[in-house]
């Protein structure tokens, strides 16, 4: 499948049990040899599996939270670059504040994505891993959400206890590319701004499409 073209509008869906767990629409910054560039600016769209009292995935296994629907929010606070290389079990996003000064960068594990793309809808399908890292500019880090990958290892929905240790392995391996100040956590696409001319993206029809991949 050919790449996603600049300025184009994709969908980044995370699925766990059959279902969509989160969905972000998002703006297509470039789609090269590098990676795939996806922007998501303050006041965008998203959704996400909620229960009817606000609890998500982040408090509970999926399969025991109960009534839960596909609840739409909106992004607040910072914009966002998502960067997702071909063939890698992860992705590292870059947060921008007021007047596009780059924050932090924050690495989430995941399955690779695959791409689809059926003419009115596009984008990625991708599964998370819960477990995350926190990077700031110097090249600091830290783990985050280690509670919620332990409680999910041997989940039949979620990851063996072999998978859960190569998931380990590839966010350490990451952090030591951020010690070293290594790509993608050398100030590659920290002065990033978007084309003025881009309105919030808004989700298609199409959205909710079977999985990829």
């Amino acid at each position: 499948m050919k790449g996603f073209a600049p300025g184009q509008t994709v969908l980044r869906r995370y699925w766990r049990g059959g279902r969509i767990g989160f969905l972000n629409v998002m703006r297509v910054i470039a789609d090269d040899e590098s990676g795939l560039r996806l922007w998501q600016p303050a006041g965008t769209p998203y959704w996400r599996l909620m229960t009817p009292d606000g609890r998500t995935h982040h408090d509970g296994l999926i399969d025991e939270l109960g009534e839960v629907s596909l609840t739409e929010l909106t992004w607040q606070g910072s914009d966002m670059l998502v960067f997702m290389p071909p063939g890698e079990a992860w992705s590292v996003w870059s947060f921008f504040g007021p007047g596009g000064a780059f924050q932090q960068w924050y690495v989430n594990l995941e399955d690779p994505f695959a791409r689809w793309d059926d003419g009115e809808a596009a984008g990625v399908d991708t599964a998370d891993h819960a477990l995350d890292l926190r990077v700031t500019p110097d090249g600091a880090w830290q783990w985050k959400d280690e509670d919620e990958f332990a409680e999910r290892t041997g989940h039949p929905l979620y990851w063996t206890a072999e998978e859960a240790a190569q998931i380990r392995a590839r966010g350490v391996a990451l952090a030591a590319r951020a010690e070293a100040r290594q790509f993608p956590f050398d100030g590659t696409w920290c002065d990033f701004r978007p084309d003025p001319s881009w309105p919030v993206p808004q989700r298609p029809p199409g959205w909710d499409r079977p999985r990829a991949g």
